[in-house]
């Protein structure tokens, strides 16, 4: 992978028309200083992190067959690889059917890590669609957290990661009409359990309405529903799913998640998002905000806590300073998430940016836990 990445480097630089016209290459480079600590006065993990991002996508002549393959590889450097036990392994993890991730590299204080995340082909008929392979499938509606999005759940502080995780997965869609679909997606992932679900989706009272069925990693059977509109110019967003276990169908051991969200744009471009989760879960029972930042999510599982509760407002200040502040409370654990962010744009595609998480709360009873993350990041797309 890093010789597909140097490359591809020169190729970039010369511009698109070097590519095929059917072939399109489009990706982007950070840096990134990363620091981690409880306090101010106790010592910090620091580490550096130069991420890089190839996305190729091909198309026939006539569009309706197209394939892909995106891939990330990440040089990570500092204290993280020696003082975090497995870290090396925990960074090569592959959810994934097909393991499409390794560590090329990997010493006492560095991780090289190179990771395909897209690869399918997809093919169009008329209203008919099929797409093969490693794939996004993405049934969410609210923007924090997915109850619906039952193939690729994903963590809202993972702020560096936009495309998301994938599943290996076969995905069908019938388009019923021009704002109604019917899908079905199979996915089976590294421990061989199968996650299958149908979806309908349709437009109704200017609202984009959704119904789901199906069984979650061989565990639970799930049924949901989800939407999206607005009321009186803010939008109103939802989803709800219902986990029964497969092997306690018949008793009260099933387990309800709900995601209620708004937000409203002001005329002068400050935006403004509320979200609320509800999780029947008792929570993963991790001890500490660092294992629950690095535990991996699914749609039953989104949070540590019944209830979370996050309100976030972002305003441009000038056309080229946006800054943003996240926050969240979790009632069960007297806690507190804050995280505020500022992005300058250098350039047309060169941004500078300053991310801070803040994590407050007593995850063991009585006893409050400290937790602070700091971010620099220097991006370049291409």
């Amino acid at each position: 992978m890093v010789s597909i990445f140097l490359i591809m480097l020169p190729v970039t630089s010369a511009g698109q028309d070097t590519i095929p016209k059917r072939l399109s290459l489009n990706g982007y480079v950070t840096n990134m200083q990363s620091f981690m600590f409880q306090s101010l006065n106790d010592n910090w993990t620091i580490d550096n992190l130069i991420h890089n991002r190839l996305n190729f996508k091909w198309n026939n002549k006539s569009d309706n067959f197209k394939a892909a393959l995106e891939l990330r590889n990440r040089l990570i450097i500092g204290e993280s690889a020696s003082t975090i036990p497995g870290y090396a392994k925990m960074i090569d993890t592959d959810n994934g059917f097909v393991k499409l991730s390794d560590n090329l590299l990997n010493g006492n204080s560095y991780v090289l890590n190179s990771k395909i995340d897209r690869a399918y082909i997809d093919y169009t008929k008329d209203k008919f669609q099929v797409t093969i392979g490693r794939q996004r499938i993405n049934w969410g509606q609210c923007f924090t957290w997915n109850p619906n999005d039952l193939f690729n759940a994903y963590s809202f502080f993972d702020f560096d990661y936009v495309e998301k995780p994938g599943s290996d997965a076969i995905r069908l869609q019938y388009y019923t009409s021009n704002t109604s679909t019917l899908e079905f997606a199979i996915k089976e992932d590294n421990n061989h359990n199968v996650t299958s679900a149908f979806l309908y989706r349709f437009d109704k009272w200017n609202y984009d309405i959704q119904f789901l069925g199906g069984i979650l990693n061989e565990q639970d059977y799930v049924i949901g529903t989800g939407w999206s509109g607005n009321i009186k110019g803010a939008s109103f967003r939802g989803e709800i799913s219902y986990f029964q276990p497969k092997h306690n169908f018949a008793d009260t051991t099933g387990i309800l998640v709900v995601s209620l969200g708004t937000d409203y744009t002001f005329k002068n471009s400050f935006m403004l998002q509320f979200e609320v989760l509800y999780n029947q879960n008792k929570g993963s029972g991790v001890t500490n905000f660092v294992d629950f930042y690095n535990e991996s999510l699914s749609a039953k599982n989104l949070s540590f806590t019944t209830v979370t509760f996050m309100l976030q407002g972002s305003y441009p200040i000038t056309p080229l300073f946006n800054v943003s502040l996240a926050g969240m409370y979790f009632p069960k654990l007297n806690g507190i998430f804050l995280g505020p962010s500022f992005t300058w744009s250098l350039t047309n595609n060169l941004d500078f940016s300053l991310f801070v998480q803040s994590f407050a709360g007593q995850l063991v009873k009585g006893q409050t836990e400290h937790f602070n993350f700091g971010f620099l990041r220097l991006k370049w797309n291409f």
